[in-house]
């Protein structure tokens, strides 16, 4: 490819990332999704209104099971899966294919788009929650308020980058994705300490580590263990979206 043709093509990714921008923001999908980053903030005020102010305390019951076992794998699942769920079931994603467009730039301008939602959703929902209830903790509830952003950045990541290719193997992938995220990631990883280098969770968890240690005991894995898996898992996905794009078959030809 040229370098003529791949500025073409780049250059078509953010119309790509526009139109997904809207695919996705559904009136009811959003009214949803909204509503769910509205739970950790409102646990907050109650957390702050009763003047408990813990930082442990508030992690294990609003953090881990709202923000991370509800929030984050949701919003993940809902905008990861349909960024090509929609397309795929309407069969209109053969006029995209039809596009002289590189395959992996529709994956990116895909991906891009679901993870900016689900970034952006998730943590704006910490954020605020962190505000009401940990700042007042001082330094300590900084340190953790930057700890959950940036598992919420971990995660929603590697959860997209999970389900936007298995929106393209299958037609169920919100029920799979929603079976995974509540089995997987929300049951075996707590209870089963050997499947931490398998677990999303594990990893937005052992990221939080690099800012501040929200939990009594340290995570499961380190920073950089956690960093580097979460890196791995992202590229393989992108390599796999894009390998399975390109199987696609349009009438009268392939791609």
């Amino acid at each position: 490819m040229t370098g003529v043709s791949m500025s073409a093509s780049v250059s078509v990714l953010p119309e790509i990332v526009r139109i997904t921008f809207r695919q996705l923001l559904g009136r009811r999908r959003t009214l949803l999704l909204l509503l769910l980053a509205a739970l950790p903030v409102l646990l907050a005020v109650i957390f702050r209104l009763a003047g408990e102010i813990d930082v442990h305390s508030y992690t294990r019951r609003v953090f881990d099971t709202v923000s991370m076992t509800i929030v984050l794998p949701l919003a993940a699942v809902l905008f990861g899966t349909g960024a090509f769920g929609a397309e795929t079931d309407e069969g209109t994603i053969l006029y995209l294919l039809a596009k002289p467009v590189p395959r992996w730039i529709i994956v990116a301008a895909k991906a891009l788009a679901a993870a900016m939602l689900t970034v952006a959703l998730t943590v704006a929902s910490v954020f605020l929650a962190g505000v009401v209830e940990l700042l007042p903790a001082g330094a300590d509830g900084l340190s953790a308020t930057e700890a959950q952003v940036g598992a919420m950045i971990v995660g929603s990541l590697c959860y997209v980058a999970l389900f936007v290719p298995l929106s393209l193997f299958t037609r169920r992938a919100l029920v799979i994705g929603i079976g995974y995220t509540l089995v997987w990631e929300g049951a075996l990883s707590n209870l089963l300490p050997g499947i931490a280098n398998l677990s999303i969770r594990q990893y937005a968890l052992g990221a939080a580590d690099a800012f501040f240690q929200l939990h009594t005991d340290p995570a499961r894995l380190s920073p950089m263990t956690a960093f580097t898996l979460a890196a791995v898992l992202v590229v393989a996905a992108f390599a796999l979206a894009t390998w399975r794009l390109m199987r696609f078959e349009l009438p009268g030809g392939t791609d």
